[in-house]
């Protein structure tokens, strides 16, 4: 079992009431499949502590289950009519699931995700803007984390969230915990996610060690869906709390005294790889909306790369010495 579990540190925190924010895909699919999901938003799960997904910030971007949603053949609003409309085994599930209390109560007492979510939608308008794609991004809210739980628990709301991103066909999952010890059961929900094309963007943690030698999960199991990001400062050095590896690290980015959304209509900083994490999802949603396939998570990393920035400072910590800074 997963020992030392970890939801992605907020290393430092600060508020601001104020602010504004300024081949893993099947090539079996059928065309009219593909072309299908061309025309669809990219729903990205996000699985964390909730989200306020009242926030003015974020409930534009905010993914609606539309199995349940609308009015039944009684015309009770689906949302709330204590019936799983739509079959697939959780009753009102309209913008997630809260595997913690199991129910569909997505929000947020922590924090850490509501601000996870604004990076992702920041991020991901911030690259729209040079496309003209209909596409939007739609966030859905998966809690798995309980500060009171044991490790086993949450890794295995973890497992349970990763399967719902599956079977709702989310197009990317963003994930900020982990911990230095395997489990069988989240493996084999995240090859179920590679077979169906879904990129998982994963945390590599902040224990400031070389998962080279000492590996960090889900960030470093050996799937081809995943990529691992690493944490730096604004002028794309490593941060000190950053995990690092020249063979176990995809790519680094801005982790350190990030802006973004908080609970009620709030703002604040963060830093951790949980939020480097936020920034390669938002960036990657946006890229997938230009894309003429599904994610092919190879070519998606080359194209994260050619937006990055070398740092000869990052050999020997990731594999291509490249950050995505702002």
């Amino acid at each position: 079992m997963k020992a030392q579990f970890i939801l992605g540190l907020v290393l430092s925190f600060s508020l601001n009431t104020q602010a504004a924010i300024p081949n893993t895909t099947p090539d079996h699919k059928p065309k009219a499949d593909i072309q299908k999901e061309l025309r669809q938003d990219i729903v990205v799960a996000v699985i964390d502590t909730g989200a306020d997904i009242n926030h003015k910030d974020l409930k534009d971007y905010i993914w609606i289950n539309e199995g349940e949603s609308g009015l039944d053949r009684l015309g009770r609003n689906k949302a709330t009519n204590g019936l799983d409309d739509d079959g697939n085994g959780f009753v009102d599930d309209v913008h997630g699931w809260n595997f913690v209390k199991n129910n569909n109560d997505v929000s947020d007492q922590e924090g850490h995700g509501t601000h996870i979510s604004g990076i992702i939608q920041q991020e991901f308008e911030k690259q729209r803007t040079s496309s003209t794609s209909p596409q939007s991004v739609r966030l859905m809210i998966l809690k798995y984390y309980d500060a009171n739980a044991e490790d086993e628990q949450n890794v295995m709301n973890t497992v349970k969230a990763i399967e719902y991103a599956t079977k709702m066909n989310a197009r990317i999952i963003n994930y900020s915990g982990g911990g230095e010890s395997p489990f069988s059961l989240e493996f084999k929900a995240l090859q179920q996610a590679n077979q169906q094309g879904i990129l998982l963007v994963a945390a590599a943690g902040n224990n400031n060690s070389n998962t080279d030698l000492r590996r960090f999960y889900p960030a470093n199991y050996p799937l081809q869906n995943i990529i691992s990001v690493a944490a730096t400062d604004k002028d794309g050095e490593l941060v000190s709390f950053s995990n690092y590896g020249s063979n176990s690290i995809d790519i680094a980015a801005i982790g350190q005294q990030v802006l973004s959304t908080l609970p009620n209509n709030k703002y604040g900083r963060m830093s951790g790889t949980s939020q480097a994490t936020a920034y390669v999802t938002g960036v990657s949603a946006a890229l997938l909306t230009r894309s003429r396939r599904p994610a092919h998570v190879p070519n998606l990393l080359k194209e994260l790369l050619a937006m990055s920035t070398y740092k000869k400072s990052l050999k020997g910590k990731t594999k291509f010495q490249m950050a995505m800074i702002q």
